[in-house]
Formats: structure tokens, sequence, C-alpha cells
């Protein structure tokens, strides 16, 4: 079943500490692999509902949108529930995780990730820090916007805009030409 945020372990205070440490540096080093390419990440909430925030906030300019995305991607999934049921792990039956996803703070995965690609028309570029970027590309790129987000720590996402963009609405079109060495 889809994970939500109730559902992670409480670290001990020694371990969340160190792990706070290890997320700041994580954005200040992603932000400096993204700086490269003329890109900023703008943080979103981290509760449960990140993903969603963030393709508000690159199709709207918004992040308190994200419950709109949100049900607009589960109602995608459940009318064309043959695309999607043979995806869904652990046994679960295909209502009860539409029922789970359909929660404010149930973590987004690579189903929603699709879905969210189809139900709002774009392409989708998730950045990653040390590592080449991935794309769902549903859409020839002259008829989708292409959405970009961050993808930190195998859990959180954020949206990626242009450093001159204002954030006041939309995201403006970022083109990236190609995959650059990654340093590892």
């Amino acid at each position: 079943m889809a994970k939500t945020r109730h559902q992670k372990s409480k670290p001990s205070n020694k371990q969340n500490k160190i792990k706070k440490h290890g997320k700041n540096v994580d954005i200040s080093e992603f932000q400096a692999q993204v700086d490269a390419l003329g890109l900023k990440i703008i943080q979103v909430t981290a509760d449960g509902n990140c993903f969603f925030r963030a393709v508000a906030d690159q199709l709207e300019g918004f992040e308190d949108q994200h419950e709109k995305y949100r049900s607009m991607v589960v109602q995608y999934i459940r009318r064309n529930r043959e695309r999607f049921e043979p995806f869904i792990e652990d046994e679960v039956p295909f209502v009860d995780y539409c029922e789970s996803m359909e929660k404010d703070g149930t973590w987004a995965g690579h189903m929603e990730l699709q879905a969210a690609s189809l139900v709002t028309h774009s392409n989708i570029c998730i950045h990653r820090l040390r590592s080449p970027r991935w794309y769902i590309q549903n859409f020839d790129n002259h008829e989708a916007v292409m959405i970009h987000l961050s993808y930190h720590d195998g859990e959180h996402y954020n949206s990626v805009r242009l450093k001159e963009d204002t954030c006041s609405g939309p995201a403006r079109q970022i083109i990236i030409k190609q995959n650059p060495p990654v340093n590892l």
C-alpha cells in the first residue's frame, strides 16, 4: 500500500540531527548542481503531498493547489484501471489503493508520476543529485510542457525553475540540451 507521512519510523534525536544535517548538505549541493544549468530549486512543504505540491507550483505557481492535482491523478488512475492495476504492489486491491492515494499525506509513486504526466498533458523531468535526470515523456516536446522536479533522498520532491523565474505563476519553460557528465 502507499506510504503516508505517518508510517515513517521516528529516528532517535541523534539520528534526527545527523539526518537533518545531511538534508541541508543535500539541498545546497543539489542547488549548486542545478545552478550550473541556470536553474533553482523551489522548496515545497514536506508533508507527504510534496509531489502534488511541486506539480501545482510548476503548473500554477501555487503549491497549495496540491489537493486539486492529487484528485485529478487519482481520478485518472480510476478511469484507466486496466492501465494501472497490474502495477499495484503487495496484492493491494485496486479500490483500496485508490482510496489510500486519495488521502492527504499519502506519498506518490511511479504510477502517480505517470498519471500526472498523462492527465496534465505534460512531460516530466526529474533532477537527481549526482545522477542523470529521469524523464517521463508521453508527448512530443512541441505539444506539451515539461514539468521540472527535483527528487531528494528517495523521499521528497521540490519544484525546479529558471533562476530568473519570479515564481509569480506557472514555471517558465526550461530547455536543457543534454545530460551533462555526472561527478561522483
